[in-house]
């Protein structure tokens, strides 16, 4: 089923708003390009970062096609798993994406090498203009996401007791993660931001989980961590209670939260995501990409600054190249 199609994965009938990208001007769309390696955004998580790309409607699926051409966007989400779980597979996962650890303690002479090789290694976008005038803006090469949590919160004395993580060591797996991802190598220019666990529905997921009582402390504590270590964050929790914006029936915010119409609509199990459950979490996610770092949104916090319309695409369009010598138009 393609977007925009009608998705029936919900008691309703539910028309899936179109991944749309923001127009860019025939000009920039010829000339914003490069030859430069794509930066990667790789997403850490549970089965709700699993089967985000498990389908053409997924979330992490239409953050790949709103990216297409100008970033590469990594699955590493994993079903089942929770905090503790996710921190013993990291070292696999960034020795795969980031190579070796670099664990030797550097000199003051490495360090200067280092952070030469930092500022050669930071990707640059560069717009070419009619005028030759250059604008560079600077962006990171690895993004990762982390959005654990929702097993972590699973009850320490329900059916799915062995998935649970105490609140207080699920903010100190959280804190590791980031930690061994800022440090693993620090040659290159490396984002983290934090997705908290999203909501879920007690009377269908009574057997495990409680959404007011315990997950949302667990959401609670991912956004203060954010706070406090200073990163981007998306507050799933409380964003996935809210409706669609701009759809074309407009729903009043506190009847749909107060009617809980978001569990129809966004969670097929009481615990996953329905077609529109996928694209809320997109619209969350992508609005805390699309955030400068500089400028913090409605949610107190600043953003990843990988606005879609910011990033050259990778390779010149097929109308700038040299049909007599493609060969001069690919070298550096």
């Amino acid at each position: 089923m393609q977007l925009g199609q009608v998705a029936a994965s919900s008691p309703t009938t539910q028309l899936l708003p179109a991944i749309t990208i923001p127009p860019v001007s025939s000009h920039t769309y010829l000339h914003h390009t490069t030859l430069q390696p794509r930066p990667k955004l790789i997403l850490i998580g549970d089965s709700i970062t699993e089967q985000g790309s498990s389908h053409a409607q997924g979330w992490v699926t239409s953050i790949a096609i709103r990216y297409n051409r100008r970033l590469d966007v990594l699955n590493r989400g994993m079903n089942g798993y929770n905090s503790q779980w996710g921190l013993a597979a990291l070292p696999l996962i960034l020795e795969d994406i980031l190579g070796p650890s670099v664990s030797i303690e550097e000199t003051d002479e490495d360090a200067e090498c280092a952070e030469e090789v930092d500022q050669s290694n930071a990707e640059c976008i560069t717009t070419k203009s009619s005028s030759t005038e250059n604008i560079q803006q600077e962006y990171p090469q690895y993004t990762f996401l982390i959005c654990f949590g929702a097993n972590d919160s699973a009850l320490s004395d329900g059916a799915h007791s062995r998935h649970h993580v105490p609140l207080q060591e699920y903010v100190s797996n959280l804190n590791q993660m980031i930690n061994m991802i800022q440090t693993w190598n620090k040659s290159k220019k490396i984002a983290v931001a934090l997705l908290t666990p999203p909501p879920c529905d007690t009377e269908v997921q009574k057997k495990s989980r409680d959404n007011d009582n315990v997950t949302r402390l667990y959401a609670e504590a991912c956004e203060q961590l954010a706070h406090e270590m200073n990163l981007p964050v998306a507050d799933l929790w409380n964003g996935m209670q809210i409706p669609i914006e701009n759809s074309d029936e407009e729903v009043e915010e506190s009847s749909f939260k107060s009617n809980q119409q978001w569990k129809a609509d966004y969670l097929s199990d009481g615990l996953h995501l329905t077609s529109l459950g996928n694209y809320r979490l997109y619209s969350l996610v992508i609005e805390m990409l699309d955030r400068s770092i500089a400028n913090e949104g409605q949610s107190g916090h600043s953003g990843v600054g990988l606005s879609v319309t910011a990033l050259p695409r990778s390779f010149p369009d097929h109308s700038m190249i040299d049909a007599n010598n493609p060969q001069q138009t690919f070298t550096r």
